[in-house]
């Protein structure tokens, strides 16, 4: 696919001409994004319209109910947890695309540096019905891939008071291709183009539907295995951070700072959520594990890079992910951890002047499995921790010999304070909305059609191209909401930011809609992203610009960095989105 978005774009440079040089940007940026439309569409035309989108209910057979669960006098916490290597024995004898970077020809693993993984809870009270919540190791996962696994756990679901089932994508960009975008595209886009244009040959599929069906399998064994291991208990919130890093001060206290310079965001106004959200689980039955749910935004992406002396992006890996989860199971607890608003927002590479790209995904899940469990501590308690002392952290590598690691650095800002641990009231509520959202990006037109890609993608009754999505909101405690963001979101749209503002934004105006915590009502409001879908990037309406011709300094000057919306439905998602929120609240 890469290959042939360059073809397109060059395409629709040509047919702007020599005039792009002579207009301001925005109107240059118009130009080309009308011809890159045109040129694109090009490859469209007679291919027949692609298969009719079918309704999320249509599948879901009962396995996606609206959850509200009140406290009694009685209620408590009941927490299931489970997880499963999703890392097939053939890995490397058979030929798996690894996803999440586009290099042609396709990237096979060479290696293995350590697991991939899907991790489960199942949440609810004594007093009604469970939800489950998946997290799985993937650069994501369809809308169509959640509906067959919902379908085949249907029956799990009505014989174990199961209302619904949630699953995430971590984004890991060094695990096996689950969308069918990063193998052999080229190839089959070419094949099938010509196939369905002539009427005859075969039909080529993009997706590898041998590992989807190896990994629809692993997600319902490890969901099955979590209903059994239900436990009651107590479940504790502890949360740190601003949803817009740029308003908190170098100095500001730990409560708004958060995981300030652990991420960074490549897209212009440079704008991010430095919040960790940490659940923490504790169950009556004390010879059980807790479990610890965390959640804050970032592309887990180190290990997909591919440089001299640092890596190759050849090697299957959980990224900082896995060493994310390991610090914590090393810690005693059960981990499972859910991506947030991650449009373009990076973590630190750490140490990167050393460390190759593997230790710097170890030591970014490292450091912050480390915050994740002292944010509630006493600077004390911490140095007097072994698994939590940045000396003892510091000593395992000759790096640090000559500095600080971020992590200490961390520690000692922090000082006296700590960040409140608050015990949540068994409560639970789960609402979630179908939602249709207008594509506008000929290139998803274009794959839908051409059978590329596990997209749904088609003609709605108005004419206009349509693939449904859904959006929830999960309340836990009367005091904690969690918004479910079927992509990978803008951080300002969920919290505010510039980007919101015309003077930073492409088109000069303002963002129609205003942000998710408004249309929520709720301040401290974090998301699960890649929830439930994996539908592309989702750009503020009023910063959206259908143009890209690379990422070098050039490029970006002539054009502003709009490399999302190569990926993204199209214009109107945001807007689209925040609107269905405000009627789900």
């Amino acid at each position: 696919m890469g290959k042939f978005i360059k073809l397109a774009l060059g395409a629709a440079a040509v047919g702007a001409g020599v005039k792009l040089y002579k207009m301001p940007n925005k109107e240059r940026a118009d130009m080309f994004s009308r011809n890159f439309v045109k040129a694109i569409s090009k490859f469209s035309n007679g291919l027949p319209e692609p298969e009719v989108n079918s309704s999320c209910d249509d599948v879901s057979s009962g396995a996606q109910k609206d959850l509200v669960t009140e406290a009694t006098e009685n209620s408590k916490w009941v927490l299931g947890y489970s997880q499963k290597s999703i890392l097939p024995d053939d890995i490397l004898t058979r030929e798996y695309c690894i996803g999440g970077v586009t290099r042609l020809p396709a990237r096979f693993p060479s290696g293995v540096l350590d697991d991939i993984r899907v991790r489960v809870i199942c949440l609810g009270t004594t007093e009604g019905e469970l939800s489950v919540f998946a997290a799985v190791d993937c650069i994501g996962l369809s809308n169509r891939c959640i509906r067959t696994i919902r379908q085949r756990l249907s029956s799990f679901c009505d014989e174990n008071n199961i209302a619904s089932i949630n699953i995430s994508s971590t984004h890991t960009h060094s695990s096996i291709d689950t969308m069918g975008i990063w193998g052999r595209i080229i190839e089959v886009f070419i094949n099938n183009r010509k196939a369905l244009i002539k009427g005859e040959g075969d039909i080529m599929n993009s997706c590898d539907e041998e590992y989807l069906e190896f990994l629809y399998g692993k997600v319902i064994e490890a969901i099955k295995e979590a209903v059994q291991n239900k436990t009651t208990g107590k479940l504790y919130k502890a949360y740190m951070g601003k949803a817009s890093e740029k308003s908190v001060s170098e100095d500001a206290p730990l409560k708004e700072r958060g995981i300030k310079g652990y991420v960074w965001d490549r897209r212009e106004p440079d704008d991010c959520s430095c919040q960790l959200l940490r659940l923490r689980f504790v169950p009556d039955d004390k010879s059980i594990k807790e479990t610890v749910l965390v959640n804050f935004g970032a592309h887990p992406y180190i290990n997909s890079m591919s440089e001299k002396g640092k890596g190759t992006g050849e090697n299957i890996s959980g990224d900082f992910v896995y060493s994310l989860c390991e610090y914590l199971e090393s810690a005693g607890k059960n981990a499972i951890f859910f991506n947030g608003a991650i449009a373009a927002v990076y973590p630190t590479r750490l140490y990167a002047d050393v460390y190759t790209f593997e230790n710097q995904a170890k030591a970014v899940g490292n450091e912050l499995g480390r915050i994740t469990l002292a944010m509630t501590k006493s600077n004390d308690e911490i140095y007097n921790d072994e698994l939590l002392s940045p000396e003892c952290y510091e000593a395992k590598s000759i790096i640090f010999k000559d500095k600080e690691s971020y992590y200490k650095k961390w520690v000692e800002a922090k000082g006296d304070e700590i960040i409140e641990e608050v015990e949540l009231t068994p409560a639970i509520s789960l609402k979630t909305k179908e939602v249709a959202l207008k594509v506008g990006n000929p290139i998803f037109e274009l794959i839908s059609k051409t059978r590329v890609g596990n997209y749904t993608v088609a003609k709605s009754d108005n004419k206009q191209y349509e693939s449904v999505t859904e959006i929830g909101v999960l309340e836990l405690g009367n005091v904690l909401k969690i918004a479910f963001i079927p992509g990978e979101i803008e951080p300002t749209i969920v919290g505010g930011g510039d980007t919101l503002k015309k003077e930073f934004a492409f088109a000069n105006e303002d963002f129609s809609e205003g942000t998710l915590k408004d249309a929520l009502e709720y301040e401290d409001l974090t998301v699960f992203g890649l929830t439930n879908d994996a539908c592309g990037y989702i750009i503020p309406d009023n910063d959206f610009s259908m143009m890209f011709l690379g990422s070098n300094k050039f490029m970006q000057k002539i054009f502003g960095n709009h490399y999302l919306e190569i990926f993204s439905f199209g214009k109107e998602t945001a807007s689209t989105i925040v609107k269905a929120f405000k009627e789900l609240k």
